[in-house]
């Protein structure tokens, strides 16, 4: 560990994980109006876009999935180096 305070690592943990949490927030909410798209496209114009907008959809899972695990590592990681998450 660095020669930092533990008190000025454990706030950059906890800001990481509030950001963390606003992301998964943002996401959410992408992912719902994107199933909206999908709803509306098939009642509208018979799924034209359906397909289109489906894989849009698992891109934006598959890109979150990544960012949330190494996210994940990092704050485990700087957990363990200050004696906790084992």
């Amino acid at each position: 560990m660095s020669a930092k305070p533990k008190a000025t690592v454990y706030k950059e943990i906890a800001d990481e994980a509030a950001f963390q949490l606003e992301c998964g927030k943002e996401f959410a909410s992408w992912m719902a109006a994107l199933m909206i798209a999908i709803r509306d496209d098939h009642k509208h114009s018979d799924g034209r876009n359906s397909a289109g907008l489906a894989e849009l959809g698992v891109y934006l899972a598959d890109v979150h999935l990544a960012d949330v695990e190494r996210s994940v590592d990092d704050i485990n990681g700087s957990l363990a180096s200050l004696g906790g998450a084992q």
